[in-house]
């Protein structure tokens, strides 16, 4: 009873109101994401993590690589330093590979369990070094995520949200406040002692004040996690 009272809170928090930003016009658009990631242990204390996310788009398309090594302070708590790196292409424009981002991240990353419930908590502060500008722009992210498993099978539900905001305004570039929110609805298949495939629908509300419309992203969401620690 308390996993589930558990599950249904984290379902709650997990909704960032659209309406505490201004309304303006949303264009929508279909996208493919998927993402491969490993992790585990260096050493006792010492953490790995890499990741490779494609995202697949009508207009363009995008990878980010990221890798980070995180240190365990306690049993579900661990801090971590990483780099990404976001080459995009474009289906239209000539040359067909843009320019893409540089980030630095710093992050924190909590993962107490409730019962069957698993949950993670993720904060995280990135520097993004942007194509055009000279300044750097600083994003914090928060991530909240809660997976149950479905009548003791290797099947759970997970379903997660994160809010983006951008820290500074940059010339050019992003401007300070609300930037995004994700939040995503599926179901995680346990394929062994360390891997499994969780696929589910992301929704993802982008805000754009430099374009004359907000962008609205319905994505198929499909992530193989391989999990050694």
């Amino acid at each position: 009873m308390r996993s589930r009272t558990l599950l249904a809170l984290v379902g709650l928090l997990l909704v960032v109101p659209a309406s505490a930003v201004e309304a303006r016009p949303v264009s929508s658009e279909a996208q493919l994401w998927y993402t491969v990631s490993a992790q585990g242990n260096i050493s006792e204390s010492f953490l790995y993590y890499l990741e490779a996310q494609p995202r697949v788009s009508e207009q363009d398309g995008r990878v980010i690589f990221r890798s980070a090594a995180g240190v365990r302070v306690l049993q579900d708590l661990s801090f971590w330093l990483g780099y990404a790196w976001v080459p995009i292409w474009n289906w239209e424009e000539h040359p067909a590979l843009r320019q893409g981002e540089s980030r630095l991240f710093q992050q924190l990353f909590l993962t107490p369990r409730f019962g069957e419930l698993k949950t993670t908590l993720r904060a995280r502060v990135e520097q993004r070094f942007l194509p055009g500008t000279t300044e750097v722009s600083h994003r914090a992210r928060l991530m909240l995520r809660g997976a149950h498993p479905l009548a003791e099978s290797r099947l759970s539900l997970v379903i997660w949200d994160e809010a983006f905001f951008h820290l500074n305004t940059v010339d050019g570039g992003p401007q300070r406040g609300f930037d995004t929110n994700r939040a995503f609805v599926g179901v995680s298949w346990k394929l062994g002692a360390h891997s499994a495939i969780e696929v589910g629908y992301l929704n993802a509300y982008v805000r754009r004040p430099s374009a004359q419309t907000d962008q609205l992203i319905h994505a198929l969401a499909v992530s193989t996690p391989f999990n050694f620690m």
